[in-house]
Order: C-alpha cells, then structure tokens, then sequence
C-alpha cells in the first residue's frame, strides 16, 4: 500500500491531519485510468449552487464590515502536517488581517460550513471507525474547533441535513427547514438561502 500512496500525484491530495493524507473522492478511478484529474476537481454543480447559496445568505444577515465569508476551499494551516481546506470561512476581519497574501490560514475563522465530504471515505481506517465518513467528520470537526473555531457544520446535500459541531455540546442534527445555531444571535436556514437563490430541493 505505501508503494501505492507514494505514487499518487500531490496535485490530488486534498488534506492532511493526524499523521494520514487524504486524497480527493474519485482518485482511485484517475490512478486506474477510468478518470482524469480535471474530472475529479470541481464540486457538482449542486454543491456549487449550495455553498453560493449559502454565502448569500450569510451576507445578507453579516455585518459587512466585521465578517468576510472566504470560499473555494480555503486552506487552513493548523501545524506541522497539518492542513485542512473548508468550503465556506466565517472571518472577524479584525483578526484575520490583511488577506492581500498567499498564504493559508493560520489564524482559525470564526465558524466553517462544509458542503458534503470531498475525500474518498475508503481511505479512513480509524480504529474507532463505525462509519468512515461519520469519523471523517467528527474528526475534522475536533481539529477545527481545538484550533479554536467556534463551530462545525456540515451541509449534507444527499440526506438534505445538517451537522452541527460546538464545543460542549453533542453532534447536533438539523433538518434544512431548521435553524441552524452559528454564533452571537446568528443562524442558517440553508431552506430558505436556497429558496431565496431561486434552489427548490426535491423531496428526501
């Protein structure tokens, strides 16, 4: 296996933490031949509707001048091997700095909104591990939030829920109907950032 690993091209790794490398979900189908590498980069055209969805909504109830909301799958430096990317960054300005820099993050945003999991599952093999995506998950999640962000969630577009990460509290699951809790007295109904960008989810 470490033969293997050592063969796959960097420009398909897409994080790592606690000692592992995660790969982008579909790598396995580029290294046989099935895909290229442009066809396992960019999200679905769902997931990029969702996150600018999302992203409105969160600016249109933000501060302008207190909060920006970074997206693309920001880079996140939490130490030594230890490199996380999010979807969508909750920013006080005042303590992020200048962003005129092309760097990752070193100092942790506010909140951080994940739209489904972009690595491959399969290559999560945590002793603990009753659910490889649900131990991605959580372990992410504890990363981000000893790093000192204030909260985890995580948009799931196949079941139309949401999990919510916060220090002290138990996993939280919304439905998209529901308001999601972020921080002070903010909070995402991702129903109705999508119905405001014009996005009606089928029924699950």
């Amino acid at each position: 296996m470490e033969a293997i690993i050592e063969e796959i091209p960097q420009s398909l790794l897409y994080e790592e933490f606690g000692g592992r490398k995660y790969y982008r979900r579909g790598y396995r189908q580029v290294m046989l031949g099935l895909k290229t590498e442009s066809d396992i980069m960019g999200s679905s055209i769902l997931q990029g509707m969702v996150v600018q969805a999302i992203v409105f909504y969160l600016k249109s109830i933000l501060p302008r001048k207190s909060y920006w909301v970074p997206t693309n799958e920001v880079g996140l430096h939490l130490g030594y091997k230890e490199n996380l990317s999010g979807d969508i960054l909750i920013c006080e300005q005042e303590k992020l700095g200048n962003p005129w820099v092309e760097n990752y993050f070193t100092t942790p945003p506010k909140f951080v909104i994940e739209v489904d999991i972009k690595i491959d599952p399969k290559d999560y093999d945590n002793a603990l591990d009753t659910g490889s995506e649900m131990a991605y998950m959580t372990e992410k999640s504890e990363k981000l939030l000893d790093f000192g962000v204030e909260g985890v969630a995580w948009v799931l577009t196949k079941i139309q829920k949401t999990f919510l990460f916060r220090p002290g509290h138990r996993l939280e699951v919304f439905n998209w109907t529901e308001d999601v809790p972020l921080f002070d007295d903010y909070s995402l109904c991702v129903q109705i950032a999508l119905e405001e960008d014009g996005i009606s989810p089928p029924s699950v």
